[in-house]
């Protein structure tokens, strides 16, 4: 097994030929999980979150021989695999075209992976500092694992799988990339660190965050103008409603644990929102703009 890390973790020749078909590999295959798999399922998440990115980015990065390489490898990879994910999908999505309003997300990801890759080849020099840099990904893997567990407690198994490669991964670039104990030890302390102050907001905040809700197109008819983008509730939730072009998305916010019924209404000057909490029923109403 020492072997088989210590070849990906620094070992493959990664050429610009294998790297630019390793990210059209990476690009139909993250296509396929989001057109196949359904939302909340772990092999679903790698075309809504980025975690899951996080694996191939080290790879590039620890196989790359400087940082100024690390980083143009890294961002290729992206500007092909993230644009080619919502391309191949366009011919079997009812937003056709539109799908690509996701994409600005990704875009910005995108840049940030050039300064990231550059700082992030120095995980390799192996001394205090890589401790630092590699914290910073393994915390965000931290924090993302345990946003999964919460999940996973409501509505088991949801994001299980996501839930075992974040914290894997987080031990695997620890002993894989490091040899040195001080490394090791700095990324383990800020890792735990993280974990610790994330968890303790999340308990003390009672608000989680309810993503992709969508309501049945078929069901409600809208019209107005493009745009809507308003919050609003009576201090238990709210809901935001933003209007893209192809439909809408809705995002429920209320007491973790909690479940709603909702639905909504299109008067001639106002959107009606309304949902239970706690049996009581609640209205958040928007108007027109």
């Amino acid at each position: 097994m020492k072997k088989v890390f210590k070849k990906i973790f620094g070992g493959l020749n990664l050429t610009w030929p294998k790297l630019i078909i390793f990210s059209i590999i990476m690009g139909i295959y993250t296509a396929l999980m989001a057109m196949l798999v359904p939302d909340g399922n772990s092999f679903h998440d790698i075309a809504v979150t980025p975690e899951w990115w996080v694996l191939p980015a080290i790879i590039i990065i620890v196989n790359s021989k400087k940082p100024l390489e690390a980083a143009l490898k890294t961002f290729v990879f992206f500007l092909i695999s993230q644009p080619l994910v919502y391309l191949i999908q366009v011919p079997f999505n009812q937003m056709g075209w539109n799908i690509f309003s996701f994409y600005p997300y990704w875009f910005k990801i995108t840049l940030l992976t050039f300064p990231g890759a550059f700082i992030g080849w120095f995980i390799k020099k192996d001394k205090w500092y890589s401790g630092i840099i590699l914290a910073l990904v393994t915390a965000f893997l931290a924090i993302t694992g345990v946003s999964y567990i919460f999940s996973f407690i409501e509505n088991p198994p949801s994001h299980l799988v996501s839930i075992i490669y974040c914290f894997a991964s987080i031990i695997i670039y620890i002993f894989a990339i490091f040899k040195d104990k001080i490394p090791r030890l700095i990324t383990a302390v800020i890792t735990a660190i993280a974990i610790g102050v994330y968890v303790f907001f999340a308990q003390t905040q009672p608000f989680e965050t309810y993503n992709n809700t969508f309501i049945n197109e078929n069901e409600i008819t809208f019209v107005g103008e493009p745009y809507i983008s308003s919050w609003g509730g009576n201090g238990e939730g709210g809901v935001e409603i933003i209007k893209y072009e192809g439909g809408y998305n809705f995002k429920l916010s209320g007491a973790r644990g909690k479940s709603y019924q909702f639905s909504v209404s299109d008067d001639e000057n106002e959107y009606n929102f309304k949902y239970y909490y706690d049996d009581e029923l609640q209205t958040v109403v928007i108007e027109k703009q």
